[in-house]
């Protein structure tokens, strides 16, 4: 428990400057900067990001997982993948899409919770069930205004994640602003200004994920699955690279150590 507090400790802390973020005042001319502040803001390329660390692996995965059902056409696939992948940050939790152009709305045998996503007519926005872990959102209900692409599918990302909180366990938040706050219109779910929760009751679907056998994915580079030794086969050159660089260093061993000079060694 004392793991699962320092993390939404430390998510509220983050959540908390994205809000103040907003009301910051310009930053300072930065024209010309200093030398050190030009290597801080230099960033990698995601062709250097993979030549570096070869990208993210899962360590393997065998407990229940969280599917995001999307039975709908309406408006696209972007708010489900988009809060598919906040639920993996935000949690580690093991997150799966599988799509039913056909309506079809069947639960794989390793769902331990699904949030459904449909177009039908005379159904509400939003069904929870969460004694059956699973929730539903129609969006016929909110496209029933004929918004602007754009508007639906913000409105699709925010009512998801209200899905995805309810189904487990989570429920009305506290704080201003945010999406977790009561909504009783569209108007109120336009104007709700974040589209995911803080991290207020992230301990409670945690707690409820765990009851149904969910459990966080241990996700890390492949250079560093590598050095813990369980590193699946490389997939690409680059992790074929690293593959090959780890190994030696390990062979290399403390009998053979790479030699580092002091900082200060005179040359």
């Amino acid at each position: 428990m004392r793991i699962v507090t320092m993390l939404t400790l430390v998510g509220a802390i983050a959540f908390a400057g994205l809000e103040a973020a907003d009301n910051a005042p310009p930053p300072p001319d930065t024209s010309r900067p200093k030398a050190g502040e030009r290597r801080r803001r230099k960033r990698l390329t995601p062709e250097q990001q993979m030549q570096k660390f070869g990208g993210f692996v899962e360590r393997a995965y065998d407990g229940k997982r969280v599917y995001f059902l999307d039975a709908q056409k309406r408006a696209g696939t972007n708010a489900v993948e988009w809060v598919a992948e906040q639920a993996r940050i935000a949690l580690s939790f093991p997150v799966r899409i599988e799509r039913s152009p056909d309506g079809s709305l069947t639960a794989p045998s390793d769902a331990g919770g699904v949030v459904r996503v449909v177009d039908l007519a005379a159904t509400p926005a939003l069904l929870v069930a969460p004694e059956d872990g699973w929730a539903q959102v129609n969006v016929a209900v909110l496209a029933a205004d004929s918004p602007s692409e754009e508007v639906l599918e913000t409105r699709l990302k925010k009512e998801l994640w209200r899905a995805f909180v309810y189904a487990f366990g989570g429920g009305n938040s506290q704080s201003a602003g945010d999406v977790m706050r009561p909504v009783h219109s569209l108007r109120d779910l336009d104007a709700v200004p974040t589209l995911v929760s803080s991290p207020e009751p992230f301990n409670a679907m945690l707690e409820c994920a765990a009851a149904r056998d969910i459990r966080p994915v241990f996700r890390t580079t492949y250079r560093q699955a590598c050095r813990e030794g369980w590193a699946p086969a490389p997939t690409n050159e680059w992790q074929k690279a690293i593959f090959e660089q780890v190994k030696s260093d390990k062979e290399r061993g403390p009998t053979n150590p790479i030699k580092i000079s002091p900082p200060n060694a005179k040359k």
